[in-house]
């Protein structure tokens, strides 16, 4: 295992998430005082609902442009895109029916900002692979540099004229259109996509079509066990309940997945590698574990010693319920951190069944606390106990999973070598 190319590699990805995280951290005082709780609140629903169809735009299509002939990555690409064009126009369709069926035609501008939101996600996430392929990582740190950027600047500049949840979507959205407009320049004029072929955007949909159909179920169970809990929150606790939610979200679970992502590309990249080279990646695993586990272990402890007291004045007067969140929902976040770094792990061994059946695990544990706190009236720092505690057994379940597969697969390969070196 070369450590110093992974390591750069990963440090390529995760510095651009350190830098955009600055940005994020440096703008919450400013936003959090003129951005009321129930804006951050209908903010949150939004981001929750757009990012259910957004982790499927691209029909999980954007997975093969890594494994794709390179004849036919272009026309993955533009599989791709040509995805998350009908994903966004369907789900753009369904929510646009929900809010006229709830009468809410003052909430109507979302629907546009709703399609935005699910087309460039998919836009964003495939030209992301794209530059992968090419081992151009670079990209992926940058453009979120770049989103972060542009969405706090636009998010703070129009609540100078009107200081409505609109100012937050908006922002978000054109964030969103800033980094996937400099995805698909980069990608275009470095290495050129082409123009659409139909014939040869066919074959890609033939070829891998049946990898995609057992990954996409449980990619959507993920975004789903990912953001109900705000539809719940706010349907047992009210809006506001879900602006301290989203806050301390964006502060903490934010980071940590964006650091998650950064990691387990690298990881699946170079453990497929290592299981291609090799028949194992015991060493690539144990790696990866240090590095999750070491930046999960600091987040713990900030989380659960500083939370209160920084953010009370971080955050300014009204906001202490984000920090209580925080201090609940620490030890499930850090052990997510370090799982879902290493959950690609399934893909190297070809189980992707046993990441459907984490994500319906982790719906069901959603479910089942709000079951209970809804039957017993139990309040929200209840709520948040009980599905902290499911949802951390859950992933302590999975985890252990991964790690004795991948062990036991190391000690078959070594057994195999040393048949072959006795003979």
């Amino acid at each position: 295992m070369n450590r110093s190319q992974f390591s750069h590699q990963f440090l390529a990805l995760f510095s651009g998430t350190v830098l955009a995280q600055v940005f994020n951290l440096a703008s919450y005082p400013l936003l959090t005082r003129l951005y009321s709780p129930a804006d951050f609140g209908l903010f949150g629903t939004f981001i929750a609902a757009s990012a259910i169809p957004g982790a499927i735009a691209c029909g999980r299509f954007e997975l093969a442009i890594t494994t794709a002939p390179d004849e036919g990555k272009r026309a993955t690409l533009w599989l791709c895109f040509s995805v998350a064009l009908i994903m966004s126009i369907f789900s753009t369709s369904l929510v646009a029916l929900w809010w006229w069926h709830a009468s809410l035609p003052s909430l109507g501008w979302l629907a546009p900002m709703f399609f935005l939101a699910v087309l460039l996600t998919g836009v964003t996430n495939a030209s992301s692979m794209f530059l992968m392929r090419h081992e151009n990582f670079r990209f992926a740190s940058v453009g979120v540099v770049v989103r972060t950027a542009t969405t706090v600047l636009l998010q703070l500049g129009l609540a100078l004229l009107w200081r409505s949840p609109l100012g937050l979507i908006v922002g978000f959205c054109l964030g969103l259109t800033a980094q996937a407009l400099m995805g698909l320049f980069i990608s275009g004029r470095t290495y050129g996509i082409g123009r659409p072929i139909k014939d040869d955007m066919r074959a890609m949909f033939r070829r891998f079509r049946t990898q995609v159909s057992v990954d996409l179920p449980g990619t959507l169970l993920a975004a789903l066990s990912f953001n109900l809990i705000p539809f719940f929150m706010q349907y047992l606790y009210g809006i506001k309940a879900v602006g301290h939610f989203s806050v301390g979200q964006r502060i903490a679970v934010l980071p940590l997945q964006l650091f998650n992502d950064s990691l387990s590309q690298v990881f699946f990249q170079r453990a497929a590698r290592a299981f291609e080279e090799r028949g194992e990646f015991w060493q690539e695993y144990r790696f990866t574990l240090l590095w999750s586990g070491l930046i999960s272990l600091a987040m713990l402890a900030g989380m659960l010693f500083l939370a209160r007291p920084v953010l009370t004045i971080y955050l300014g007067e009204g906001w202490d319920l984000a920090a209580t969140i925080l201090i609940i929902m620490a030890p499930m976040l850090a052990i997510r951190s370090v799982t879902m770094s290493l959950a690609t792990t399934v893909f190297v061994l070809q189980r992707p069944a046993w990441l459907l059946y984490h994500n319906m695990a982790g719906v069901v544990a959603i479910v089942v606390a709000f079951a209970l706190a809804w039957m017993v009236g139990a309040r929200l720092e209840q709520f948040l106990t009980m599905l902290a505690i499911l949802q951390g057994l859950e992933l302590l379940i999975f985890f252990a999973v991964l790690t004795i597969s991948s062990r036991r697969q190391y000690f078959r390969q070594q057994s195999i070598v040393q048949g072959i070196h006795s003979e």
